[in-house]
């Protein structure tokens, strides 16, 4: 058999569906192995975007899935999409080719010596769980076993494989090759003994918080999550890659805390005597830039499989158990019959009036002038399936409305690549969405800086008849960048607007190029005939909304400068910009915690 038969072969008897490739002579093996596997394959028209399809396509229920380039700029080209799966957590294969192992560059001196070479596995290894060039055509089934076996076990993430053409042409005998046998060297955590310290805890607390983060969803504790929260009644938060864990409007969630939450997150957060993490590394978006001042008032019990993760974080109380979420659940289930806990009915009580009392809509921008980024994502989600994946911009406004404005329903996904924060991320992630659902639809929420940067798979898109309706968030720059500038530069503006040499195209002329259909709301007043006729229409569908550089992301912890230190400080989550006065916060707070 030719190696690069086998390569596919195996990927398919494992269950693999689809690949995400641009095609190329550095892979010309692979490329045609693909082909007649069998498997199905979607021809992005950027690597960098076939890498970022990959990478939502396994966020969506962490499916495996494939990504294969060529050599020199294919593989350079998909490395941010590699970065992104690497901190997002995302067990994704990358599959590389190379030139032939007689034209490497190292046997030479030189810098490059085959046609477009570069050293991609030197590149890749940082952001990267396990990165390696088969050199030998034996060893396929064994890099092949490990690659899987590292992307899926432990903390998840991707891989990258790199096969020279040589190699991929060389004939195998599959019955004489190696194979990989993992080493089970880790000691599982005592999770019996983690369950009842955190089973006492929670008996002598009052109120008490559930903060649920990727981790659990990554390690499929759902279902154990669901039962516990039923048995105790405990208020439940989550971080924005676990928002779809809960449907929005359910009694016991309070939706996402954070340096840009709604009010409520963030006040029942401050509030809470004693808070369980389950798979969240709890980063600077999670706690504004103050670790000593995250849920300061309460124990911190901290469930992650990343022991470094907990190890960083320079908070005080903190009861680490390191290990898996769902196995720390099923723990926790089979212990709780034994533990009478306090009733938290009142308190959970309070969290809802608190709910209530600070509707995200209620915020006030300080200059409100077009139409509302949260009102138009609001509207959106009140036409969404169940069955719908949300695909969310990675930066900007649209992030944050698409978190904290968008009210889900259980059993959407949600994707967002959170961790780069990057532009350029919603189309192609839209493409890998689709097919990982089943080919069910997509809702895009986008802005129209960052759609320029993988605007090409528009094509991808419209090409594969990928049901995508696309809310392009248009306010003629950077909105971020443009604030920053604001408010820390006096108003000095580059790069970010068109008062400093920035200029985006006119959405209808690109859509009408692709052939899409093309929809605009100018104005308050057209959010719901707009919305409601894009989501009843067929197919592809982009919708311009007409919005402002200034609209803000509020509410958001905004850092300020110490008149006496002259030293830049983070605010406190409990009362994010605009604030409350002095007395209304404490009053708040005096309610949430009284007995």
């Amino acid at each position: 058999m030719k190696l690069s038969d086998y390569v596919f072969l195996y990927f398919k008897e494992m269950g693999v569906q689809h690949v995400f490739t641009l095609t190329g002579g550095g892979i010309m093996h692979l490329i045609d192995s693909l082909g007649r596997s069998g498997m199905e394959y979607v021809c992005c028209h950027h690597e960098q975007a076939a890498a970022i399809a990959a990478q939502a396509y396994s966020m969506y229920d962490e499916g495996l899935n494939i990504c294969l380039v060529t050599t020199g700029p294919g593989g350079t080209n998909a490395l941010t999409g590699v970065a992104a799966a690497y901190v997002d957590s995302t067990p994704v294969i990358y599959l590389s080719g190379q030139v032939k192992r007689s034209d490497f560059a190292s046997l030479r001196g030189v810098r490059q010596f085959g046609a477009q070479e570069n050293d991609i596995i030197a590149m890749a290894a940082p952001v990267t769980k396990y990165a390696v060039t088969v050199m030998n055509p034996e060893d396929i089934a064994y890099e092949l076993e490990k690659s899987v076996y590292l992307a899926t076990q432990g903390r998840k993430g991707p891989v990258w494989i790199d096969i020279p053409l040589d190699v991929q042409a060389a004939e195998i005998d599959e019955k004489h090759l190696r194979h990989y046998i993992p080493e089970e060297t880790a000691v599982k955590p005592d999770y019996i003994q983690a369950a009842d310290d955190t089973l006492r805890l929670l008996k002598k607390s009052k109120r008490p918080v559930l903060l649920v983060g990727q981790g659990m969803k990554s390690s499929g504790a759902g279902q154990e999550l669901y039962t516990f929260i039923e048995k105790t009644g405990i208020p439940v938060l989550a971080t924005w890659r676990a928002l779809d864990f809960m449907d929005s409007e359910e009694e016991g969630f309070f939706g996402s805390p954070g340096l840009q939450a709604p009010r409520y997150s963030n006040l029942i957060l401050q509030t809470c005597d004693c808070l369980i993490v389950l798979g969240s590394r709890m980063d600077n978006m999670i706690t504004a830039f103050n670790e000593e001042h995250f849920a300061y008032r309460a124990k911190k019990v901290i469930v992650d499989i990343d022991e470094f993760e907990i190890k960083k974080l320079a908070m005080t109380e903190i009861y680490p158990v390191v290990g898996d979420v769902r196995e720390y659940m099923t723990a926790l289930l089979a212990r709780l019959e034994g533990w009478q806990l306090p009733d938290y009915t009142l308190w959970m009580e309070k969290c809802r009036i608190v709910k209530k009392r600070f509707p995200i809509l209620s915020e006030k921008q300080d200059m409100e002038e077009k139409v509302n980024l949260y009102q138009v994502t609001e509207e959106i989600s009140r036409y969404a399936r169940e069955d719908d994946t949300i695909v969310i911009s990675s930066t900007s406004r649209c992030n944050t409305a698409g978190h904290i404005a968008f009210s889900h329903k259980r059993g959407q996904k949600t994707i967002s690549s959170m961790g780069m924060g990057s532009m350029g991320f919603a189309l192609p992630s839209a493409v890998g969405a689709y097919y990982a659902s089943g080919r069910n639809r997509v809702i895009v929420i986008e802005g129209d800086g960052s759609l320029q940067l993988n605007i090409q798979e528009l094509e991808t898109i419209v090409s594969h008849g990928i049901d995508a309706k696309m809310f392009i968030f248009n306010n003629t720059g950077y909105a971020a960048i443009t604030t920053m500038q604001d408010r820390n530069f006096e108003s000095f503006y580059v790069g970010s607007n068109e008062k400093s040499g920035l200029f985006m195209p006119d959405l209808e002329k690109i859509a009408y190029a692709y052939g899409i259909p093309y929809e605009r709301i100018d104005k308050t007043e057209d959010i719901a005939d707009v919305v409601s006729r894009v989501m009843a229409m067929e197919g592809p569908v982009m919708c311009d909304i007409t919005g402002s550089l200034w609209f803000d992301e509020i509410p958001k912890c905004i850092s300020s400068v110490d008149k006496e230190s002259g030293r830049r400080v983070s605010a406190f989550l409990e009362n994010p910009y605009p604030y409350l006065p002095k007395e209304e916060l404490e009053e708040v707070e005096h309610k949430l915690m009284e007995e």
